[in-house]
């Protein structure tokens, strides 16, 4: 009987499952703000749906590390909708620690990270809400910037 309940539970994650993950691409970054203690910056992404609904984006957890090394632990609320067969921006902020790029003039850095998002199918919003699958998209992005001076 449990083998069969098992079973069945595969089977229809299996077909609930044939969701496609949102694509994610990187646009652009800028820094939005600089002080003596930290510099802050805005990453952008484009988020594309190719499903047949709606996808609903929850959460992006990500770190952003400078020279390999981990300057910025991050999760952000992306509560936006990507509708059909379209496209939208998302953006996620990071915060670097200037004790942490000391003398530096640029800034070489590397996102990396998971988008979460819930799937429009109800068996699988079933086996999200029970903590069984928590679907998720790879995200990355790297880039430059010249370090401001905070006078």
């Amino acid at each position: 009987m449990i083998r069969l309940f098992l079973l069945q539970v595969c089977f229809f994650a299996l077909i609930g499952c044939g969701v496609r993950a949102p694509q994610v691409h990187y646009l652009e970054s800028s820094v939005t703000q600089s002080t003596p203690e930290a510099v802050a910056m805005e990453i952008e992404f484009e988020v594309s749906n190719n499903n047949d609904e709606p996808l609903q984006l929850t959460l992006f957890d990500y770190t952003v590390s400078v020279d390999g090394n981990i300057v910025y632990r991050g999760k952000h609320s992306a509560q936006q909708t990507v509708p059909t067969a379209t496209a939208v921006t998302s953006k996620i902020p990071a915060v670097i620690q200037r004790n942490q790029i000391l003398g530096l003039q640029n800034a070489t850095w590397r996102l990396s990270g998971l988008l979460g998002y819930i799937p429009p199918k109800e068996f699988t919003k079933t086996l999200l809400k029970s903590g069984i699958w928590k679907p998720t998209t790879q995200v990355h992005a790297h880039g430059s910037f010249q370090i401001p001076s905070f006078d």
